[in-house]
This record gives C-alpha cells, structure tokens and sequence, in this order.
C-alpha cells in the first residue's frame, strides 16, 4: 500500500544501490522508470527509459546517485535542472549548495541523504564492514590480536572502532576533538593525541583512515613499518599522501563508495526508508 499521493519515481545513474533501490521502491508499489543504472532490474514492473529526459518527464519523485557527483556522468547540473519539472522531490547524497538554491527557485525539493543522521549512521554500518573486507583482502596477516590505528572518531571511526573490539583486535585512535576523544577512550584501548601520532604509526599492523583532510603526509609516513596496510575511507581526495606512499614502498588504499560496492541491498533499503519517511 503507498504511504503517500506520490507514485511517480525516476531512478538513475550510480552504483549497485540504484539498481536495489528502484526495485525496493517498485516491491513498494511504485510506478518506476530507470535510466543509466550500472545494471538490469529484475522486477517485472521497472520501465527503462530510452534517455535521461524520457525517465524525468512524468516523474514526482526522482533518486539520483550517491553521491550526487556520479548522476554528472550522465548530465550537466544545468540540463539537470531544465529537465526537473516543479513541484518534483529530489533525493540524492552530498548535493551542493548552489544546485539546491536553483532547484528551490524552481520549486524542486532537495532531500540529501546524508545530512539524515539515521541514514548517516546506517551507512557506517556497511562502511566499516567494507574496509575490514578490504583489510582482510588486502593484508597477509590475520586482523585478530593486530594493532590497528583508526584515525578520527566521527560516526565512521565510532562503529569501526565497535567491530575491531568485537574481533579482539588492540585499538588505538587518533582524535583532536576532546569530546570525542573522551567517547573513544571508553571504547578503544588508547587514545593517541596529536604529539603522540609518529608512536602510534610504528606500532600499528593496519591504519584506518576516516578523517577527510591530509592527515597522513610523507613526513608522518617515514613513521609507518613497510608490512603495514594503510586504508582510507574518507571522501575523496582521502587524507593520505598516495605519491609518498609509492616512493616508499608502502601498501595504501583509498575507498570511496564501500556501502555501494559491499552491500547495496541494505544501503538501497536504507535509503528507501528515507525517501518514505520524507514523503
């Protein structure tokens, strides 16, 4: 049954989400159309669209990616806006200011998923176990009884911190923030403070990043041991200096879009959740 005098939806771009999100809102009941996703829906009731414009024409709610720059793969922000009819819903993750601005005096609603604490803190559940994912991947050594650095103890730090305890492994973090550092300190096993930082990088079998500024540059680097594995997870451009990291020899990574790539399905139902609880 719809929970609300909406039933048009429009789904486009991105990653595996959308592909689970469109056929999350179709279970739903919803009439909708696809255009541009990175794979075929299964549900009997999606429409695909021929173009972008097709897929927008009729729509009253429209789901564009995570984050908003991947739907600029497929359309400017210009053509974007002169497509979107007023009075239409606008859902996407990190949409810039200056294209909500234009879309209000246009009378299009702009819902960013990621100014939504829930959904925010939701994410770092599928975040946190995509870098472990990544970790085990990517290293030799087993995580169990590891040293392991995060760096920054925001909502992402907060829940990796949660599973590295949960998986026995001796936890030191990195935070600035005193109110932080003062809730990491009942949960991780050593709170490192700024002047403390080059100790803790000699002492850690892998190093988790979520904090998204240059945190780790080549003068902090010399610190880290060669068998360690540097992660971050932070948005893009990340906080480790990557260039540094070939000259040296050092294993890094950076990983956007983990909760697109490791688990889509319970990303999209989140999401979904959102867009109906909006509306």
């Amino acid at each position: 049954m719809l929970k609300t005098s909406l039933n048009r939806f429009a789904v486009f771009g991105g990653d595996m989400r959308q592909v689970y999100l469109a056929e999350c809102l179709a279970e739903k009941g919803y009439e909708v159309v696809v255009y541009g996703l990175c794979e075929s829906c299964k549900h009997l009731k999606i429409r695909e669209a021929s173009s972008l414009e097709a897929a927008l024409k009729y729509a009253e709610a429209v789901a564009a990616p995570v984050p908003f720059s991947k739907g600029l793969l497929l359309i400017s922000e210009e053509e974007l806006l002169k497509t979107l009819k007023p009075g239409t819903w606008f859902f996407s993750g990190g949409i810039p200011a200056g294209f909500c601005t234009q879309a209000e005096k246009k009378g299009i609603q702009c819902v960013d998923y990621l100014e939504d604490e829930r959904v925010a803190m939701k994410n770092t559940l599928a975040a946190a176990e995509g870098i472990l994912a990544e970790a085990i991947i990517r290293s030799p050594r087993n995580l169990f009884g590891s040293t392991c650095l995060v760096l920054g103890y925001g909502r992402c730090g907060r829940t990796l911190v949660s599973y590295l305890k949960g998986i026995s492994c001796h936890v030191l973090v990195y935070e600035k923030q005193e109110k932080e550092a003062a809730r990491a300190g009942i949960r991780a096993d050593q709170v490192i403070r700024p002047g403390e930082l080059a100790m803790a990088l000699q002492e850690s079998d892998f190093i988790f990043n979520t904090i998204p500024a240059m945190i780790l540059p080549k003068a902090l680097l010399g610190y880290v041991r060669r068998e360690a594995l540097i992660l971050d997870m932070a948005s893009a451009p990340g906080g480790v200096d990557y260039e540094a990291c070939k000259e040296m020899g050092l294993s890094a990574a950076l990983l956007p879009g983990l909760p697109g790539k490791y688990a889509p399905a319970s990303s999209a139902e989140i999401l979904a959740e959102k867009i109906e609880r909006t509306l």
